[in-house]
C-alpha cells in the first residue's frame, strides 16, 4: 500500500515538472526577445575611432563625412547623453576640428594618443594596486574562514557564538569586515581611475 502511494506521488511530481517545462517553453516562444545591453565603449575603442577618422581625413574626406564613415565601421562606439571622460575627449576633438579647422588629422591623432596614454596610466595604476586588492580579499576572507572552521570543529566556540553576547560580537565583526572591504575597495577604485 505504501509502495503504491510512493509511486503515485513520484508520478505526480514528474508530471508537474513536465507541465512546468512545457509552460516555460511556451512562454519563451511567445515572449518578445529582450534587447541585450551593449557594453560601454572602451578607451581603446574611442582611440581607434579617432585614428580611423584621422585616416579618412588624410584621404581627402571632410571631418563630418569621415566621422560618419568611421561610426559605420565601428558600430560599438556610440555617443551617449552623459559622456564619460574619454568620450568627452572624442567630442572635444571632433568639435575643435569642425569649428576651428587647422590640421584636422594631427588634432585627431593627438586626441587618440591622449586616450592611449590614459589607458596606459590606468593599466599601470591597476598593476600597482594589485597588492592592495589582494590584501583586501585576504583580510575579508580569512576571518570568515576562521569563524566557519571554528564553528565546524569547536563545541565551545559554537556555544559562545550562540550566546547573546556572541551574536552581538559576530554581528559587529561582520559589520566591521564589510566596512573594511568597502573602504579598501573605495581607495583602490579612486587610485585606478
Amino acid at each position: 500500500m505504501h509502495l503504491i502511494a510512493a509511486v503515485a506521488a513520484a508520478g505526480a511530481i514528474v508530471a508537474g515538472i513536465g507541465a512546468r517545462r512545457r509552460v516555460g517553453v511556451a512562454r519563451a516562444l511567445v515572449a518578445p526577445r529582450r534587447r541585450h545591453r551593449q557594453a560601454p565603449t572602451t578607451t581603446q575603442q574611442w582611440a581607434e575611432l579617432l585614428s580611423t577618422v584621422a585616416a579618412e581625413v588624410r584621404t581627402g574626406s571632410s571631418p563630418i563625412a569621415a566621422h560618419a564613415h568611421a561610426m559605420q565601421q565601428a558600430p560599438w562606439c556610440r555617443h551617449t547623453n552623459h559622456p564619460g571622460d574619454d568620450e568627452r575627449v572624442v567630442l572635444q576633438a571632433l568639435h575643435a576640428t569642425r569649428t576651428l579647422g587647422g590640421p584636422v588629422a594631427a588634432t585627431l591623432d593627438a586626441a587618440a594618443a591622449l586616450l592611449r596614454e590614459r589607458l596606459a596610466i590606468r593599466a599601470e595604476a591597476t598593476a600597482h594596486s594589485a597588492q592592495a586588492r589582494l590584501s583586501a580579499r585576504v583580510l575579508t576572507i580569512v576571518p570568515l574562514v576562521f569563524c566557519a572552521w571554528n564553528l565546524a570543529t569547536s563545541a565551545s566556540f559554537r556555544a559562545a557564538w550562540l550566546a547573546p553576547v556572541g551574536r552581538v560580537c559576530a554581528a559587529l565583526g561582520v559589520a566591521c569586515n564589510a566596512l573594511g572591504w568597502w573602504w579598501m575597495r573605495r581607495i583602490i577604485t579612486k587610485a585606478t581611475q
